[in-house]
């Protein structure tokens, strides 16, 4: 329910019955105090910051007010919002509504009002000024007629009880009579059009003089705006939005509706005061108007706002635009723009920073000290929009990245390292040993570097990096004492791999120390050492050596990497079915094997393949040895062998013979196979009293029809007994009957 203030002076108006609402003295207000457009450029802007709402209480959750963009282009358009507790949302893009529901106060939709705000989405929007109407939920508002209109459900309602249901004292609008709506310029149809809920009747008829359309309720009665059928036309200038070939009076159509279908949405047709049962011309409700009747009180139920959408491109800095600047405490700041060029102007916050030109594009600017900077950067484009950037600057001392080291001095194995530069803030050190990072973090400004006993040229170099500025020293030569050398053998391969390792010195050695680096060490001086690698990639084992001369002197060698231990696939598979039987040979494999990338299969029967899952077809009974030996990049190998047999199903038997017939095959019964073998066959055959009349005991010899006698059996059915084993040793039993022939 939406009702007035409670008030204590007896002045009465009559509003929407329907709606609850109650009578009060104080008239409800929806104003907007700000009448100036409001400028868009490019960020979402309020549309009505400056709204006033007064007298009115929501006391129901599904009532409330609505924004609406009268001149809404889809796709641009959005309206976006702060959403204030207790209310609801809900954005419509087809329409350009947004309705804001809830029990509140006129305070706290004033609060929610004011939090709405308007954005443009396209890329390449439509400038000019939008117009917006704030109202309550239960109508729209036009500005350009000053009228509200109301799409009201009622499915199969005939025009004329619309018309009596629109114009009755219960479908008042705060005072404010209503009719059926009748539209009068393009812009009134858009607005309507949006607003439609479903087909829907307005005030149009020809029911006086056929042909003759004329609005028949509200102000406009009387006027007639059309003339003739569908080949018809305008009557002095007056709007109309009729559908392809309407109106067409078929079957006495007097009465104009708007349509909702999907290809004909917001066309008029003319139907007849039933309507129609045809899908998409069923009336769904019609529409009223409010507004211009004689005795309408002056309402102030809905504001008007607007807001400037400007031809604005927001200035975009282009990312080779530095903020940090390193040495001078003045610096110059060259400022571009990837997009636009605007008039600018440079502000620092700090009041002790200076900047000379800060109009310009090449301003100077001076700080006080290092440090960071917060400065604005305020940018007008063509369009007179005004954009400001926050910009944090920095300026920050330029270190030398400075350290000692005697290039003609020999070093042992450890070389210390300092360095002899100033900075004026926290810095990164980053030292390098053979062009590599060797240790970096704040505050490293020494460092000892373990030299090793390779056989290489040595350098060392240093990197400061003070807040972002940096300095980087030239590579200086390490010149390193000779100590000890390692030689070793069978350095690579796949696992397991036996090593042997010796080392040479030009002082004699006390003691040495091999640390394998797989948790293994030893003392011998010519060691052997087994390496493994369990996981499946490539294991790198540095190997160090440190001994002990006769002077109490330890040095320490490290090889990175010496030796290298590849890993080793593992083969597996398995094979559906179990049982292979020579009528359904096709047997799927399945890789089941690990960490290997290559494959080949040997199916014992002269084939092979390299795919990972193969199907196989075997063509002959038998037993076979399946091969598969798998690698994987390292061209580590596994291989294993399953065995398969392919087996004897069943015998096939003809069901009849002759034995006059004209082929010499098909005068005898006989069963036989590949696979069957002649020791334990026996084939019996029976008449139909179960009395043998032959035997054979050999799959060579088949019945010729014959009976024991020697004589010829009569024409019919026999039953046959087969008893048989395969190759495999398989007994197999059978029976059937096959019918003789003449």
């Amino acid at each position: 329910m939406i009702k007035l203030k409670p008030v204590f002076l007896g002045v009465l108006l009559c509003f929407w019955g329907s709606t609850g609402f109650v009578l009060g003295q104080n008239v409800p207000v929806i104003e907007n105090l700000q009448t100036d457009p409001v400028q868009y450029c490019y960020d979402p802007v309020a549309v009505a910051p400056a709204i006033s709402i007064q007298n009115i209480q929501v006391d129901e959750e599904n009532e409330g007010m609505k924004v609406s963009i009268i001149d809404y282009i889809k796709g641009e358009d959005l309206l976006v919002y702060d959403v204030v507790s207790g209310f609801s949302y809900n954005w419509n893009e087809n329409s350009g509504v947004l309705e804001i529901r809830g029990i509140g106060s006129d305070e706290s939709y004033e609060d929610a009002v004011s939090k709405v705000y308007y954005q443009n989405i396209s890329n390449s929007r439509t400038p000019g000024i939008r117009f917006f109407s704030i109202n309550l939920v239960d109508a729209d508002y036009l500005p350009a007629t000053q009228h509200f209109y109301r799409f009201v459900p009622n499915e199969s309602i005939t025009w004329t009880n619309a018309r009596i249901i629109a114009e009755s004292e219960s479908m008042e609008y705060y005072g404010l009579q209503g009719y059926l709506a009748t539209i009068r310029s393009k812009e009134e149809q858009d607005f309507i059009y949006t607003k439609t809920e479903g087909t829907g009747w307005i005030g149009g008829s020809d029911a006086a003089q056929e042909g003759t359309w004329k609005w028949v309720v509200g102000p406009d009665a009387g006027v007639v705006f059309w003339s003739g059928n569908a080949g018809g036309g305008p009557v002095n200038g007056e709007y109309s939005h009729w559908g392809s070939g309407e109106p067409n009076n078929s079957g006495d159509e007097d009465y104009a509706h708007i349509l909702y279908s999907v290809g004909v949405r917001g066309y008029w047709n003319d139907l007849r005061n039933p309507g129609s049962g045809i899908a998409g011309y069923i009336p769904q409700g019609f529409l009223i108007e409010y507004g211009g009747m004689p005795g309408d009180p002056d309402v102030d139920l809905s504001a008007v706002s607007y807001v400037d959408v400007r031809d604005s491109d927001k200035p975009e800095l282009d990312e080779s635009v530095s903020m940090l600047f390193c040495g001078d405490k003045t610096q110059e700041f060259n400022i571009e723009f990837t997009n636009v060029h605007p008039n600018i102007s440079l502000r620092a916050l700090n009041s002790l920073v200076t900047i000379q030109n800060a109009n310009t594009y090449n301003p100077i600017i001076t700080v006080p000290e290092y440090g960071s900077y917060t400065f604005f950067l305020k940018s007008n484009d063509v369009a007179n929009c005004e954009y400001i950037d926050t910009l944090e600057i920095e300026f920050h001392n330029q270190p030398e990245a400075a350290f000692s080291l005697d290039e003609d001095e020999c070093y042992g194995y450890n070389l210390q390292l300092a360095f002899d530069g100033i900075t004026e803030e926290e810095a990164e050190f980053t030292w390098y040993y053979n062009a590599e990072v060797f240790t970096s973090g704040t505050e490293i400004d020494s460092v000892t570097i373990p030299l090793g006993f390779d056989n290489i040229n040595r350098t060392v170099a240093l990197k400061v990096n003070e807040q972002g500025c940096t300095a980087v020293s030239l590579p200086k030569t390490v010149n390193v004492k000779p100590s000890i050398s390692v030689t070793s053998d069978n350095m690579s391969g796949c696992s397991p791999i036996t090593t042997s390792f010796a080392a040479t010195s030009n002082n004699t050695v006390e003691s040495y120390l091999w640390d394998f680096d797989d948790g293994t060490n030893s003392d011998e001086a010519e060691p052997e050492h087994l390496f493994t690698n369990s996981v499946d990639e490539l294991l790198a084992f540095d190997v160090s050596l440190t001994v002990l001369d006769q002077n109490g002197c330890e040095n320490t060698a490290v090889y990175d990497s010496l030796v290298k231990v590849y890993p080793v696939p593992t083969a597996d598979f398995d094979f559906e079915p179990q049982e292979i039987l020579i009528t359904a040979p096709e047997v799927e494999f399945e890789n089941l094997s690990h960490a290997a990338t290559d494959f080949y299969w040997d199916f014992g029967d002269s084939t092979s393949t390299t795919e990972k899952d193969p199907n196989h077809r075997f063509t002959s009974l038998g037993f076979y040895s399946i091969w598969l030996q798998v690698a994987n990049d390292f061209t580590c190998t596994d291989t294993i062998v399953k065995q398969i047999r392919v087996t004897f199903d069943k015998l096939n038997p003809p069901n009849a013979f002759s034995p006059n017939a004209t082929l010499t095959e098909n005068r005898e019964f006989r069963l036989y196979a590949d696979g069957v073998v002649n020791e334990g066959y026996s084939m019996l055959i029976f008449n139909r009293w179960g009395e043998l009349i032959f035997q054979s005991n050999t799959q060579q010899q088949g019945w010729d029809g014959k009976m024991q006698n020697g004589k010829f059996a009569p024409a019919g059915v026999y039953t046959w007994v087969l008893n048989y084993y395969d190759f495999s040793g398989d007994l197999h039993k059978q029976k059937g009957n096959v019918t003789l022939l003449f």
